[in-house]
């Protein structure tokens, strides 16, 4: 029985692991305040936004990386529009790919960004116009 004990807990800490909820931050756009889901691991950038079917207009999620380099973003198992948005460290956009449609078939494309960006956010597809982002604004979040 005592060599079950170490077992048991193990099974348990994997299972608390598995069921972790998503961190969320609050981001404003002017008045406009955003819910978005914080993606830092390589299992939550991996998935991405991938099968969800909606995504609210004030909602998004950020890839936090930690270092500048060159980011892709790619929209297989993706169900609706997304406007990418990159973002360098000091927290400002240096590009948007506006309206990015889901993939439909393989290979999916994938959405290098120009530049160097430690941050990526998704937003609904023409969210970012509608809010007027535009490169060189900046964008204040605390993770």
């Amino acid at each position: 029985m005592k060599r079950l004990i170490p077992v048991f807990i193990i099974l348990i800490l994997f299972m608390i692991n598995l069921t972790a909820a998503p961190q969320f931050i609050s981001m404003f756009f002017g008045s406009e305040e955003f819910l978005v889901e914080i993606a830092d691991t390589e299992k939550e950038k991996a998935v991405g936004l991938m099968f969800r079917k909606e995504i609210p207009d004030n909602f998004g999620m950020l890839f936090v990386y930690s270092d500048e380099d060159y980011r892709g973003i790619w929209m297989k198992n993706t169900f609706v529009n997304l406007d990418l948005i990159y973002l360098n460290s000091a927290k400002e956009i240096i590009e948007i790919i506006y309206n990015v449609p889901p993939c439909r078939k393989e290979p999916c494309k994938t959405y290098i960004s120009k530049n160097i960006a430690q941050y990526v956010l998704e937003i609904k597809g023409n969210r970012a116009k509608s809010l007027k982002l535009k490169t060189g604004d900046r964008i204040f979040f605390i993770l």
